[in-house]
């Protein structure tokens, strides 16, 4: 089926990319750098969506192994299997995943029907991963996935879309009305702060407000936590005054968690991220020997899913 979006080409600092554009969105992806996701614009009000570092040369690329706080870590990638490094099954995984430092290559015949579509097999686990973005009918761009297991035993996995997001003055997060606290995963601030403490939500304490998106700490404090299990997948970002915002929207018999990063200051960025994920917190070995919040996919099977986001 063709995709009602115009594909359109460039280069940004010497890396090519490959963009989307509908009526009112548009997306530019770079296939070199693990298919991320560069720039993410509502046409309407122009707004950025997706961040990165304040300085010209924001883009470059790194190796397979390489600590993903030493990348561009610009915009969004995808983190399958693990988002943490850890070691899982005597593999040693990478500091969010397989994906994001290899090249992917894009399929030409998708392209010429107005998809962008990456067919990526992993190097440490077993898995043959492809993501497929076109236009949905509403102007927005729907990102399909699906994750084959090429060997024969059963596997754990997480999945998870890694968007880095602009804050600006106004903006506020929405989450569905089942949200009445999320669970730690760590974070930094004027308080302590210990993987698996709970926080109320979307006040955790007087006077901070996760909703907009306010940390302890500020103008220095980050935190990582995540929702339980969700019967309604979408997530939110509105600014009434300048009458724009982020929608996402996405499976949740494959991924019902949603992680919620929010950094205030350290490291001197201000960026959010709301992360659908199939499981949690952010390392496989802690998701199934301690959370027990993960995915599985048997020997020789393939699971499928979607994320629908749409700007207004």
């Amino acid at each position: 089926m063709e995709s009602n979006a115009e594909v359109y080409e460039g280069t940004e600092q010497g890396f090519a990319f490959t963009g989307l554009r509908t009526a009112s969105a548009e997306l530019k992806m770079v296939p070199s750098l693990g298919g991320r996701i560069i720039s993410l614009r509502g046409r309407a009000t122009g707004r950025e969506w997706c961040w990165h570092r304040r300085r010209p040369d924001w883009l470059w690329s790194n190796r397979p192994g390489d600590s993903f706080g030493l990348s561009t870590q610009a915009g969004m990638d995808e983190c399958v299997p693990s988002v943490e490094g850890c070691t899982w099954r005597g593999r040693a995984i990478p500091d969010h995943g397989e994906l994001w430092a290899r090249a992917w290559t894009l399929d030409v015949a998708e392209l010429a029907s107005g998809r962008l579509s990456a067919t990526v097999p992993l190097e440490i686990t077993p898995f043959l991963f492809r993501r497929t973005i076109h236009a949905d009918p509403g102007g927005g761009f729907v990102f399909d996935y699906t994750l084959q297991n090429l060997g024969s035993a059963t596997e754990e996995f997480i999945w998870c879309l890694h968007p880095l997001l602009n804050i600006v003055e106004g903006d506020r997060l929405e989450l569905p009305p089942e949200v009445a606290s999320i669970r730690l995963d760590g974070g930094v601030g004027d308080r302590a702060i210990g993987a698996g403490d709970t926080w109320s939500y979307p006040e955790p304490f007087a006077g901070i407000r996760l909703d907009r998106l306010e940390t302890p700490g500020m103008p220095h404090g980050c935190v990582k936590g995540f929702t339980c299990a969700l019967r309604d997948g979408r997530a939110a970002i509105f600014n009434d005054g300048a009458g724009e915002g982020l929608k996402l929207a996405w499976d949740v018999r494959v991924a019902p968690y949603l992680g919620l990063w929010l950094n205030r200051g350290h490291g001197g960025f201000h960026h959010v991220a709301l992360e659908p994920t199939s499981g949690a917190p952010d390392s496989l070995r802690d998701a199934v020997e301690s959370w027990r919040q993960f995915s599985t996919i048997a020997g020789g099977a393939t699971v499928g899913w979607s994320v629908t986001l749409r700007l207004l």
